[in-house]
């Protein structure tokens, strides 16, 4: 059981791609991040780095975590992959379900366009569906998320809404470093980037740093809650 599963393609995707809400979910949730690759085709790190380096990360968040047999660059968006996921979600029976955006159209040198974020936003899509049916040739009891959340938007995207992550950017930075092999990136920049992002979503939204989301359904508030949105 837990209150939040996130879907990752590999190894650093949560940290990297919503670590600041991650780290604030963990604090009064139970948070389980669920990994489908070892990053195996990545250039830097081996698998067996990789999978060290995400066992500390989730040891920092105090989170969850755990690893699908999926491979690395061949996340492929088909019915029995998206089944896979559903015996996932029917194991943890989340409220809230995090996976990357299905859609992302920039470059092959953005790396949240990889394809297999937006394959696995597609079957985490799809597999939140096939859970709760019951008569579904799946195993395990029926569950119906309340909220399917996907993180990784676009820059093109509008995001319909973000999580001021403003008090949590020092302990970010620490959770970034867990996944040492990848800093690399960005030509050892990787940290400055993922700041900028940060910063810049949140000085359109009137906060020091944030962290955007897209759901596609609405959201439900009350009349009260129009005054705290």
């Amino acid at each position: 059981m837990a209150d939040v599963l996130i879907f990752s393609a590999h190894p650093d995707d949560a940290e990297f791609g919503m670590g600041g809400t991650l780290l604030k979910l963990a604090k009064g949730h139970k948070v389980v991040n669920v990994i489908l690759t070892h990053g195996e085709a990545g250039t830097y790190g081996t698998p067996e780095v990789r999978e060290q380096e995400a066992k500390r990360a989730a040891m920092l968040a105090k989170a969850e975590m755990e690893f699908l047999d999926f491979m690395d660059n061949h996340v492929e968006d088909t019915a029995e992959n998206a089944k896979k996921l559903a015996l996932v979600i029917r194991k943890y029976r989340p409220r809230v379900i995090f996976a990357p955006y299905h859609t992302n159209n920039f470059s092959h040198k953005d790396g949240a366009a990889h394809p297999d974020h937006t394959a696995l936003g597609s079957l985490a899509r799809k597999a939140a569906r096939f859970a709760k049916f019951k008569n579904a040739d799946i195993a395990g009891e029926a569950h119906t998320a309340d909220k399917l959340v996907y993180y990784m938007v676009p820059k093109y995207r509008k995001p319909s809404f973000v999580v001021d992550v403003s008090e949590v950017v020092d302990a970010l930075r620490n959770l970034w470093q867990c996944h040492e092999s990848q800093l690399q990136m960005r030509h050892g920049k990787l940290v400055d980037y993922l700041l900028v992002q940060r910063r810049a979503t949140g000085l359109f939204n009137g906060v020091e740093h944030a962290e955007a989301f897209i759901m596609e359904e609405p959201l439900k508030v009350s009349a009260d809650d129009i005054f705290r949105i």
